[in-house]
């Protein structure tokens, strides 16, 4: 998202600060106004150096509904449905907001976990490509429910813009990835993201928390014999300069481990550049992405690399085709790339 997008949607999905809006509205005229919007996307061409070879000739369907709801209130809902899990409903994230002004804001949310962050380096539902990036989607020693960031959690937060809208910041509570409860388990964020100017940020976030047993007999959430602590730390910076965006991310995850009484370390980063182009009078988009995933203490580390093509046949039509390989492996693991041609329609 541009400057105008992220202040859109940090104001909760507003034009103006909600606690200078004089506007008194209808509620039943704002149900009938309430912005909906339906996404297909198409895989028609997946290959990976396995051997596997895919046509998903229709791979998902996604349902948002999102904005103001009345007066101070605004949410954001995303229904889903992936031919992975069998075309079956599923929802995304659901988010509610109220909204006092643009330096405060409450949410509550079953969402990822900085859903709140209105900046595009820890966005997943944001790339532009159908490879995830690697700091959103490592599950590192799988003591945030074997689950990855990129994921939805029970969350309760604040959010908003302080210093003349130069400086985010999101902080909350939550449960554990993918516990629709959040049965016990306790788990604490935060992000700041501060405009050096309208084209640069720098930022810094955080994630910690305990995967706890069920002392009265069997097990809430966290597998093996004692609780388990994580944690996940990093910085990130997105910079926009003349056609270019390059984004950033250095993360390092912490997990206390079920076999044992230790805790391992692993540091993921990934960089991109994003061109926003012509070509014939459409958009067209390419980008490269570089990433560096560590597992196993940080003893084992994989290099690779994201290249992709992005045209846009329409302002909600567009096409894509990338490649991804490893450039270097651990020992004793077999590099693996991928190749995948993808439509997206929004209406």
């Amino acid at each position: 998202m541009n400057a105008f997008g992220r202040n859109y949607k940090a104001r909760g999905y507003r034009f103006k600060d909600a606690s200078k809006d004089t506007t008194v509205s209808d509620f039943t005229k704002e149900l009938t106004q309430f912005p909906m919007a339906a996404a297909v996307i198409s895989r028609p061409y997946v290959k990976d150096t396995p051997g596997h070879s895919q046509i998903r000739a229709i791979h998902e369907l996604e349902l948002f509904a999102g904005g103001v709801l009345y007066r101070n209130l605004s949410g954001f809902l995303e229904i889903e449905s992936e031919g992975e899990d069998g075309f079956g409903g599923v929802l995304g994230l659901a988010a509610l907001n109220y909204d006092f002004n643009d330096s405060l804001h409450v949410q509550v949310a079953y969402a990822p976990t900085f859903f709140a962050d209105p900046y595009d380096t820890l966005a997943s539902a944001r790339r532009l490509t159908a490879t995830h990036y690697n700091v959103l989607n490592e599950t590192f020693g799988g003591a945030d429910n074997a689950n990855k960031l990129r994921h939805s959690r029970q969350q309760v937060s604040i959010f908003g813009r302080l210093f003349d809208d130069r400086l985010f910041y999101n902080l909350g509570v939550g449960g554990l990835t993918e516990d629709k409860v959040a049965d016990k388990s306790k788990v604490g964020f935060g992000r700041l993201a501060f405009d050096i100017t309208p084209d640069a940020m720098v930022g810094a976030f955080g994630v910690a928390g305990t995967c706890s047993i069920d002392t009265t007999g069997g097990f809430a959430s966290c597998p093996g014999t004692r609780d388990r602590d994580f944690s996940r730390y990093g910085l990130d910076a997105q910079v926009d300069y003349a056609s270019f965006r390059f984004t950033g991310v250095f993360l390092r995850a912490k997990d206390d481990l079920v076999s044992s009484t230790t805790s391992e370390t692993n540091d993921d980063s990934y960089i991109q550049a994003v061109y926003f182009g012509k070509y014939a009078g459409h958009q067209l988009v390419p980008l490269l992405r570089y990433q560096v995933t560590q597992t196993n203490d940080g003893k084992d580390e994989t290099k690779g690399y994201t290249v992709g093509l992005n045209y846009y046949f329409l302002e909600n039509v567009r096409g894509s085709i990338e490649y991804s390989d490893d450039i270097s492996t651990p020992s004793g693991v077999k590099k693996s790339s991928n190749t995948t041609l993808q439509f997206h329609a929004a209406f």
